[in-house]
């Protein structure tokens, strides 16, 4: 363990300003950590006291975007995708010149390999630019540019997707702004889904 907060500190409401975060409400139980990692594979747990359910934002910020020693190369969730309200809503922003190269991913079967119970037997994945649909895949290997998908996650480092799988995934190239990868189950079917977000060499 690296760190663990329960109700966020206010001695951090200014590394949170400073990367654009939303503030939050003073004396609130929501939860914040503000620390320096290594370059390495890390994980942040949600959870609350009890055992209690409900639906939370998780968000990570590059707190020095201009040391480009060190880059955050990889973010993903597994979380459990409803219907309506409840899908699976992974967001993330882009800055600077020029574009980048993306594989994103959103495994259901492919969890299942790993003893996750009740995975989503078939996710889709839709990426939005505001209220824009930019893409969308259902299944990945029925995409026109399977070859580049396998290609891709090789590269990123991602385990490899079992050929014909209904998990989804999508390689594009985008240009500063923010955008939304939705995730949901084809025939609002529910279930658990690991959604990935690769910035490719």
């Amino acid at each position: 363990m690296v760190a663990a907060n329960d109700n966020w500190l206010s001695g951090d409401a200014a590394a949170m300003n400073a990367v654009g975060a939303f503030p939050l409400t003073v004396g609130s139980a929501d939860a914040g950590i503000v620390t320096t990692l290594a370059a390495r594979g890390s994980t942040t747990p949600v959870s609350t006291p009890g055992n209690g359910t409900g639906i939370t934002l998780i968000e990570c910020y590059d707190g020095a975007p201009n040391d480009t020693s060190v880059r955050l190369v990889n973010a993903s969730a597994r979380a459990y995708v409803g219907t309506g309200e409840d899908v699976l809503i992974p967001g993330f922003v882009i800055t600077g010149e020029g574009t980048v190269r993306l594989l994103v991913r959103a495994v259901g079967p492919g969890l299942t390999a790993f003893g996750v119970p009740g995975a989503l037997a078939d996710p889709q994945l839709t990426l939005y630019k505001s209220s824009e649909v930019l893409a969308t895949n259902d299944n990945w290997s029925s995409a026109a540019n399977p070859g580049e998908i396998v290609s891709a996650t090789a590269a990123a480092g991602g385990f490899a997707l079992v050929g014909g799988s209904k998990d989804a995934a999508l390689v594009v190239t985008l240009g500063a702004g923010a955008y939304t990868a939705l995730v949901s189950g084809v025939g609002n079917t529910t279930g658990t889904a690991l959604v990935e977000i690769y910035v490719l060499p």
